[in-house]
C-alpha cells in the first residue's frame, strides 16, 4: 500500500513523516478503521483534534527482542504513531499472537487484529501518551 494518499487523507492533523516512504505490506481498508480508531483514541483521552500528531517513521530493526525493551522482530517497518495529551496508561506492548493483552480499547485492539498489525505499544508522557503500530515494509517478490 502507497502511504501518500492515506497521510493526504489525514492532512487535518498535525503529520509529521520523511520525505520519503516505504510501501506496507497491509490491506488499505483495515489499516484505515485501525487508524481512525487510533484518532478516536486520543480524543477520548481529551486532546482536542487540533493537538493530535501522527508520526509516521521508517523503522529498521537488526536485533531480537530485548527483556528490558520489548520491540518487535527483526525487520523493516513503518511506524504510526498517534500521539495527544490525557491519560494514556496503562503502557502495554501488544503483539497480533498475544490474546491476553488488549490495545487501548477493545475497538482499536480489533481493528488492529483485522488489519493484522504485527506489533503495537502505548507509552505515557509527562504531557500524554501515545500509541504506535507496526507495519511490515512491502517488499516486492518479483
Amino acid at each position: 500500500m502507497d502511504l501518500g494518499p492515506l497521510l493526504n487523507a489525514h492532512a487535518f492533523l498535525r503529520v509529521e513523516r520523511p520525505p520519503v516512504l516505504w510501501d506496507v505490506d497491509v490491506d488499505d481498508e483495515p489499516l484505515v478503521r485501525a487508524i481512525g480508531e487510533m484518532i478516536a483514541a486520543a480524543l477520548t483521552r481529551g486532546t482536542d483534534l487540533a493537538d493530535v500528531v501522527m508520526r509516521v517513521t521508517k523503522v529498521t530493526i537488526e536485533s531480537g527482542p530485548d527483556a528490558d525493551r520489548p520491540e518487535p522482530a527483526p525487520g523493516e517497518y513503518v511506524a504510526f504513531t498517534i500521539a495527544g495529551g490525557g491519560d494514556w496508561s496503562p503502557e502495554v506492548t501488544w503483539s497480533l499472537t498475544d490474546r491476553s493483552v488488549t490495545l487501548l480499547n477493545p475497538d482499536l485492539d480489533a481493528a488492529a487484529r483485522v488489519a493484522r498489525i504485527p506489533w503495537a505499544s502505548t507509552r505515557v508522557t509527562a504531557d500524554g501518551g501515545s500509541v504506535t503500530i507496526f507495519l511490515h515494509r512491502f517488499v516486492d517478490a518479483a
